[in-house]
């Protein structure tokens, strides 16, 4: 098939401010002509209860949306404070060690189905490089320091990462980085399998960054009279901002020139 992408998808994008629960929704978008579409929401906030998502249908652009429309229910994305799960849709989150950590505390963090556990310690022949200790199934992290003081954590996490990305941890398919000497924030790459997921313990809670949730649906499963379809984003405390990206396929060929956007060549 010859032509661009969006010559033969209906694409739009807007982005969101949230600032409270009652939320935002993004403008309503016209099926008519398009039997299908998918609306992903990305958010972008450090929030921890967790962001839902509606997705709503009306009879007009501007008539007063009903939610789960084409009876999608509402998706709840992120977590909760203690717990991440996988379902969340994270796309990246910062992890905090906890200053009073003993050795052989342990977390688990998971991309997709692969789950890997962490192991705290403050023995240097567990987790230095080329240890025998270290197996896909347990990497040791950790400083001979302790995680009572600033060194002790800042060369726990930098362990910790050395073992993320070590090829008996997620070998390439989570991204780390150091923003804080006290914190480490891991995102997902391109080649991941799936979402993040963490067990928080005593020894690591996190704080989600980003999390994506998508509905895929029918133009002929909305109900009656009803061919608008809108996002809808709550919160229940914390702002964050909302990025919702909506495509329209299956529809008649449309010339780039009426894309609503800056296109490249």
């Amino acid at each position: 098939m010859s032509g661009k992408i969006v010559e033969y998808n209906k694409i739009d994008c807007e982005v969101l401010g949230i600032s409270s629960a009652a939320g935002a929704t993004s403008q309503a978008y016209d099926m008519r002509e398009f039997p299908q579409a998918a609306v992903l929401v990305a958010v972008e906030g450090s929030y921890a209860p967790g962001v839902t998502i509606d997705l709503m249908e009306s009879s007009a652009a501007t008539a007063a949306g009903s939610s789960a429309a084409a009876s999608k229910a509402g998706l709840v994305i992120g977590g909760t404070a203690a717990t991440y799960i996988t379902g969340g849709g994270v796309r990246k989150m910062t992890l905090t060690m906890g200053t009073a950590s003993t050795a052989d505390e342990y977390f688990t963090l998971t991309a997709g189905t692969v789950t890997k556990k962490f192991t705290y310690t403050t023995s240097t022949a567990a987790w230095a490089a080329g240890s025998t200790l270290q197996t896909a199934t347990n990497q040791y992290f950790g400083s001979t320091v302790g995680s009572t003081v600033n060194a002790g954590i800042q060369g726990s996490l930098d362990s910790l990462k050395t073992a993320i990305e070590s090829t008996l941890g997620f070998a390439g398919t989570l991204l780390c980085s150091t923003p804080t000497t006290g914190t480490l924030t891991v995102e997902v790459a391109d080649s991941a399998a799936g979402a993040l997921g963490l067990t928080a313990t005593a020894v690591m809670t996190a704080l989600v960054n980003q999390a994506v949730g998508c509905f895929d649906l029918k133009a002929d499963a909305l109900s009656t009279g009803k061919r608008y379809i809108a996002a809808k984003v709550s919160t229940a405390s914390t702002a964050c901002r909302a990025a919702v990206t909506l495509i329209r396929g299956g529809g008649r060929y449309m010339p780039a020139a009426n894309v609503k956007y800056k296109l490249s060549s």
